[in-house]
C-alpha cells in the first residue's frame, strides 16, 4: 500500500504544493541541479545544517530535514521507533524527490539516511544519486554499547557526554535545557537502539563515509563495513577531530563529489 500511495504522489509531484514542515531548504535562486537532503544527529535539528549554504555549490540545494519535536515543530509528538518515522517522512517528502538528490546523515542521521535510500529503491522510486554517511557504524556491524534506556536522566546524560566528545556542558547545569532536550534525546535514543538491520539488497548508489579520527564512538572496521552496503563505489575518509570533527574538510569532499553530478 505505501508504495502504490508515494508511487501515485512521485507521479503528480510536478503540480503538488511542496510545502512541508519536515524541510527548511536553500531558497532557489534558479531550478536547483541536484537536492541534499540532511539528516541531523540525535537532539539536533534543522539549523544544524545553516552554514551548509554557503559550502556547497549553488547549483545544489541543502534541504535539512526537520524531525517532529523540536525547534518550529517543537509541540508535535517525537517518534521512538524507527518504521513510522520514515514512513512518514517518505510520504511528506516524495514530491521533493523530482529531480536528482543526494543524502547526508550524521550519526543518528546517517542511519536514517541509510534506511530512507534502502526504502526508496525497495519500493522502486526514486534513488538517490550518492549517499554521504558521518559518524555511524555500519548498520550490520553489532553494537556493543550498553542500552541507555533504563538510566535514569541524570545517568543517561553522563553517559552521552562520556560516549560523545562535544556534548555541551551546559546541559548539565540549565534546568530548563534539560526540560526541552532531554525528551528529544531519549526519543532520539529509542529511535536507534530499537533498530534491527535486515538483510537486503545492496543500494546502487556510491556511498561515501566520513569520521573523525579520535571518535572512540566507532573503529574502522566498523566504518569499513559500510562497504558491503553498496554495488557502488565507496570511499572512506577521516578527518582531525572526535565524534563531531570540524565539517569544512568533509563539506569540501562532498562539494567536489556533488560537483561532479552537476558538471
Amino acid at each position: 500500500m505505501l508504495c502504490r500511495i508515494l508511487e501515485s504522489k512521485l507521479e503528480g509531484s510536478m503540480i503538488l504544493n511542496r510545502h512541508t514542515l519536515w524541510l527548511q531548504c536553500r531558497p532557489e535562486a534558479e531550478k536547483p541541479q541536484l537536492r541534499l537532503f540532511c539528516l541531523p544527529h540525535a537532539g539536533s535539528g534543522a539549523s544544524a545544517f545553516n552554514s551548509w549554504n554557503t559550502s556547497l555549490p549553488t547549483s545544489v540545494q541543502v534541504c535539512s530535514i526537520l524531525l517532529p519535536g523540536r525547534e518550529s515543530r517543537l509541540s508535535e509528538p517525537l517518534y521512538n521507533h524507527i518504521n513510522p518515522l520514515l514512513d512518514d517522512m517518505t510520504l511528506a517528502l516524495s514530491p521533493w524527490l523530482d529531480i536528482p538528490f543526494a543524502i547526508f546523515g550524521h550519526s543518528m542521521g546517517a542511519l536514517l539516511a541509510f534506511e530512507w535510500a534502502r526504502r526508496l529503491q525497495r519500493n522502486v522510486l526514486a534513488r538517490p544519486i550518492g549517499l554521504y554517511l558521518s559518524g555511524r557504524r555500519a548498520p550490520n556491524v553489532h553494537d556493543t554499547n550498553a542500552s541507555l534506556q533504563t538510566l535514569t536522566d541524570r545517568e543517561f546524560m553522563v553517559e552521552l557526554a562520556r560516549r560523545y566528545d562535544g556534548f555541551p556542558q551546559e546541559f548539565f547545569h540549565n534546568a530548563e535545557l534539560m526540560e526541552v532536550y532531554l525528551p528529544i534525546l531519549r526519543a532520539d535514543i529509542a529511535v536507534v537502539e530499537s533498530y534491527h538491520f535486515q538483510n537486503g539488497e545492496p543500494l546502487d548508489c556510491p556511498i561515501s563515509v566520513f569520521a573523525g579520527i579520535r571518535d572512540t564512538t566507532i573503529n574502522w572496521h566498523q566504518l569499513l563495513a559500510w562497504k558491503t552496503q553498496t554495488r557502488g563505489r565507496f570511499a572512506l575518509r577521516f578527518f582531525p577531530g572526535g565524534h563531531f570533527y570540524p565539517q569544512p574538510p568533509m563539506l569540501k569532499s562532498i562539494s567536489a563529489s556533488l560537483a561532479e553530478f552537476c558538471s
